[in-house]
């Protein structure tokens, strides 16, 4: 009976033999595993396994092998996650430590939901009971040779080749005909074509006096309007142009902010961002160049994760912040700062405009009013999907309220809606609600808009559903510049011949999401390509 105690309860005997209460480790990382929660290294979770069946004598050495063992299981199954990596996580612990107490309990509830903290204790009352009667060790190492290996097989097969056609564009798509090249040449190729592309902004302008206002949307995606049943507000149906694919490439604000501030060139991977372009590729200087007075406004004060400076700097829209003094706070944000009631913001702007004798001017507005963690006052406390959903139609009903107000100023305008990436409100199997390390289609397919305001013409709205990016927006800007939308014989349909299109390719840092075909493939930290599951 001795015997067989110490091999049941290791962790508790001066001498350990066989993976004892480790199994259950094991065998929670096995289901998710087999769920599709987790990824599984294979050889460092089986050397793992093999050091925890070495025998070791005496309390002392039990002890600091547990400890040890410990530290590397927790390593081992951050590494086996689809979180960021751990260096990325260091690095972003300056942002972390700018959430508000409230949102970090708010954000910790996600990840240990009750369901969740239940099934564990029912695995541990199941092992202790199944334990005392069978050999739970040895079969869980039977099972974990087993993955291990055919992980291991996997990995040293080749790569299937996928079929890719090039088009005339530069766009690429799996074809069962033509060249084959792998997922990497596939990505590559793509970007390759996309450092070609580059939206002409000539002058002269047809009209002699127009405004453009680009409005930039904080966490909004079709799938956070589908799931609160907001995605046909009336708002939409006001816009010219609505893109229902449109895929702006990017899971947070900074990348997106650079992305759509060059949006007159071709789409780069996620390192190029920070590196300089040419003056081609930023909107802004495009448009000044025209002879457009360029200005800056923002809900937010900019500052967390230095916004602001990104945007004034990467996006070369080095202009002041326009005054916020006086505008009613409609939200705190996540990180306790003041956020400004989104139709006050844009009405200063409107007023200040009317006494603006500036024949043209673009304007930049940045809205995070929908952002995860966001607090409206007076609303008291609110769920997640609750407070997106006040927050949402707050936001929309104020746009709606802004359009009305631009028209009937009877100023010519140009509004361009281009949301940064989606709110991740639903969330999936890999990534919990609010998290956005892994560009998905539902973070980053988002409803990107243009609406002409003043136009002597009654438009018929059209709808855009090619997959497109931000070379789509630009091309019908510049089209606008030379063929003006203001005139009576103004059609929506006149500025879409042979519109670009981008195929689906969306990075954060370290993570790269890809349409093949059906699929979406997802590559992690240069690892190998992975299928990701889509949520339904």
């Amino acid at each position: 009976m001795a015997s067989t105690t110490s091999h049941n309860t290791p962790l508790a005997s001066s001498r350990t033999a066989g993976l004892g209460a480790w199994s259950l480790y094991f065998i929670v990382k096995l289901l998710m595993f087999w769920q599709g929660l987790l990824g599984f290294h294979p050889l460092p979770n089986l050397a793992l396994a093999l050091l925890l069946l070495v025998p070791v004598e005496g309390r002392l050495k039990v002890g600091l092998r547990n400890a040890l063992a410990t530290v590397a299981a927790v390593a081992l199954l951050y590494n086996d996650s689809f979180l960021p990596s751990f260096a990325q996580t260091l690095s972003q612990l300056k942002v972390i430590q700018g959430f508000s107490l409230t949102y970090l309990l708010e954000l910790a509830g996600r990840v240990a939901k009750p369901d969740d903290v239940l099934l564990l204790v029912v695995l541990a009352v199941g092992y202790a009971l199944l334990s005392r009667y069978l050999r739970i060790g040895t079969l869980v190492m039977m099972v974990l040779l087993g993955v291990c290996g055919s992980q291991l097989w996997a990995s040293y097969r080749p790569a299937p080749a996928v079929a890719v056609a090039v088009s005339a564009t530069g766009s690429t798509g799996s074809t069962a005909a033509g060249g084959t090249q792998s997922l990497d040449d596939k990505l590559t190729t793509f970007y390759k074509n996309e450092q070609q592309r580059v939206v002409a902004f000539n002058p002269p302008l047809a009209d002699p006096g127009f405004d453009i206002l680009l409005v930039h949307i904080c966490s909004l995606a079709w799938d956070d309007l589908r799931d609160v049943k907001l995605d046909n507000h009336p708002l939409l149906s006001r816009f010219d142009f609505l893109f229902t694919h449109f895929n702006s490439a990017a899971a947070y604000s900074g990348p997106a902010a650079i992305r759509v501030l060059r949006a007159t060139c071709g789409q780069t991977n996620h390192t190029a961002l920070y590196d300089s372009a040419s003056s081609q590729c930023y909107l802004f200087d495009n448009l000044a160049k025209l002879g457009f007075k360029n200005e800056l406004m923002m809900n937010h004060d900019g500052h967390f994760d230095d916004f602001l400076k990104l945007v004034q700097n990467e996006g070369h829209l080095n202009q002041p912040l326009m005054s916020q003094k006086g505008l009613k706070v409609d939200q705190h944000a996540f990180d306790d700062s003041p956020l400004y009631d989104d139709y006050e913001v844009l009405n200063r702007w409107l007023e200040l405009r009317k006494n603006d004798p500036a024949q043209h001017v673009a304007a930049y507005y940045n809205t995070i009013s929908l952002h995860d963690g966001n607090r409206v006052v007076g609303a008291g406390n609110l769920n997640t999907q609750d407070s997106y959903h006040l927050r949402a139609n707050n936001l929309f009903n104020g746009l709606n309220r802004f359009i009305d107000s631009l028209e009937q100023s009877h100023r010519k305008v140009i509004l361009i809606m281009v949301p940064e990436h989606g709110a991740a409100l639903r969330g999936d199997k890999l990534q919990f609600s609010g998290l956005r390390e892994i560009p998905t289609p539902a973070i980053t397919t988002v409803p990107a808009a243009i609406k002409v305001i003043g136009t002597a013409a009654k438009a018929n709205p059209v709808r855009i559903d090619q997959p497109v990016s931000y070379m789509a927006v630009s091309t019908i800007l510049s089209r606008m510049m030379n063929k003006s939308p203001f005139g009576a014989d103004y059609a929506p349909q006149h500025y879409l011949d042979q519109l670009p299109t981008t195929p689906y390719v969306a990075e954060n840092a370290g993570t790269v999401m890809m349409q093949d075909g059906a699929r979406y493939m997802m590559r992690q930290q240069g690892a190998n390509w992975t299928p990701y599951p889509i949520a339904q």
